[in-house]
């Protein structure tokens, strides 16, 4: 028996894609056991394939006088027709006539091999969408049925269920669809599945990968990738080379690369940010659009973090229905709590500046200035008592004033004003308009020039006894205004 499978190849190979030696093998398998059913044994069947792909059964059987077993066996006479140099004892192999395998071991065998190129059919289309899991594909909806959009892809019909499809997104019979090949996976019954999907993150990513060069090539690499379908994705990218952004490569000049996948994902807010190992910075970025003020490592083992904000940008730090950071959190890896500056200062996380530095007033305020001046403490008190509490008040007291002071005595008066003398000068400026001002200046800073010239004339204040010049109208330690008359005598 011969079998002719040149035609039968070809068109399996153009229409299913099955190989030559696929399909040569599986029809060697029907016929085997189409033989074995109907003889009972394939002990000597012989199946033989020439170069022009034609397919010959043989039996294997001994030439003899007289044959007892006709499966094994075939007499001289019937050999020599086969055969015209057969002799005695000779092992030949006869062609097996069809019609003895009987029509229903030629049924079955071939059902046999109609049922095993249907399932090398499904093997090749499942290992062809298995090599593609997490591939882009293009198709159009030829159906919709309940929740499930049915793809057809081509070579095979992909389905979508409703589920991986971001909420926002619409389509109907016939659109053309953009997806990812999310899981290709047998059912029960042995048919083959092909789930597609728009919400997983490896669909941005492979978006991604299409619209920036840097990351198909691998100059710029995709750390992490966290998405909530239809609110916001947020991607980690990082280089290995100093002079390349990674966040600037992907965004484009004025956000012309990433705006196409913007606009393929329906205007999806993309959150692109650099990827880095330190933990602080890193929540502060998985926190965009927010801006982090500070953020506080509260338990390094529990990976457990507090981010400062503005109350302004606390809104945006947790993001609608807590989306933000939800997606911040598994960016990050961190678990991450929110709180304003005023939250934040009322537990003490971080310092009140106003606070300190209005106490730091008040203590300021609280000081005096009598205190930090070298007097006994018999004067300090003195002069409390009396509300002077500052160097300027002591310094425009004359004596006559000092005396007059509650609880002041002769021998203190005296110590204040020798004190006063010894380390302040009073400097006394007239005011354009006719106000008195009164400088206090230290007398180690600032000497009395007239002091140098050797020609001056010095006289005696007669309240105080402090030098004073005929130049001069008023004492300038007491302030006594002096006037200077020539003896008519002299």
């Amino acid at each position: 028996m011969t079998l002719d499978l040149t035609n039968i190849i070809k068109e399996l190979q153009q229409d299913k894609g099955i190989s030559e030696d696929l399909i040569i093998t599986t029809i060697e398998t029907a016929l085997t056991k189409a033989y074995e059913k109907y003889y009972g044994t394939i002990e000597n069947l012989v199946i033989r394939k020439d170069d022009e792909l034609i397919l010959s059964i043989f039996s294997k059987k001994e030439v003899v006088d007289e044959v007892d077993d006709d499966l094994f066996e075939i007499d001289l006479k019937s050999a020599k027709v086969i055969n015209n140099e057969a002799e005695i004892g000779d092992e030949m192999l006869v062609p097996c006539n069809p019609e003895e395998f009987g029509r229903i071991e030629i049924h079955s065998a071939k059902q046999i091999i109609l049922q095993r190129l249907k399932e090398i059919k499904k093997d090749s289309i499942f290992s062809d969408y298995k090599a593609k899991e997490g591939e882009l594909i293009i198709g159009y909806i030829q159906r919709i049925r309940g929740d499930i959009f049915y793809i057809d892809l081509g070579s095979y019909e992909g389905i979508l269920p409703k589920k991986n499809i971001p909420p926002h997104e619409e389509y109907h019979q016939g659109d053309r669809i953009k997806s990812i090949i999310d899981e290709v996976k047998k059912t029960n019954k042995g048919n083959i599945s092909v789930v597609l999907s728009r919400t997983s993150p490896n669909f941005v990513k492979k978006l991604f990968e299409i619209e920036i060069p840097e990351i198909y090539d691998k100059t710029v690499i995709i750390e992490k990738i966290v998405r909530e379908p239809g609110y916001r994705t947020k991607i980690a990218v990082s280089t290995h080379k100093d002079e390349i952004d990674p966040v600037g490569s992907c965004v484009g000049q004025k956000g012309a690369r990433i705006n196409n996948i913007i606009k393929e994902l329906e205007d999806e807010k993309i959150d692109v940010i650099k990827w880095t190992l330190e933990p602080r910075l890193m929540i502060a970025n998985a926190l965009i659009p927010a801006k982090v003020d500070n953020v506080i490592i509260s338990d390094e083992s529990k990976k457990k973090a507090i981010a400062i904000v503005d109350q302004s940008q606390l809104s945006y730090a947790i993001g609608k229905k807590g989306l933000n950071i939800k997606l911040a959190n598994i960016l990050s890896g961190w678990d991450i709590d929110v709180k304003t500056l005023a939250q934040a200062k009322e537990l003490k996380l971080i310092p009140d500046h106003i606070q300190a530095a209005e106490q730091l007033f008040k203590e300021d305020i609280g000081k005096n200035e009598i205190d930090e001046l070298e007097l006994s403490d018999v004067i300090k008190e003195i002069l409390k008592k009396n509300n002077i509490n500052t160097i300027e008040q002591i310094v425009e007291l004359n004596f006559e004033q000092i005396k007059l002071l509650t609880g002041m005595n002769e021998e203190h008066a005296n110590e204040l004003k020798s004190f006063i003398d010894e380390n302040f000068e009073i400097v006394i400026e007239e005011d354009e308009a006719e106000a008195t001002q009164t400088e206090v200046k230290p007398k180690e800073i600032e000497e009395n020039k007239a002091d140098n010239d050797e020609n001056t004339v010095y006289y005696e204040c007669p309240n105080c006894g402090a030098k004073i010049t005929e130049n001069e109208t008023s004492c300038p330690s007491c302030g006594v205004e002096i006037a200077f008359e020539e003896d008519e005598g002299e």
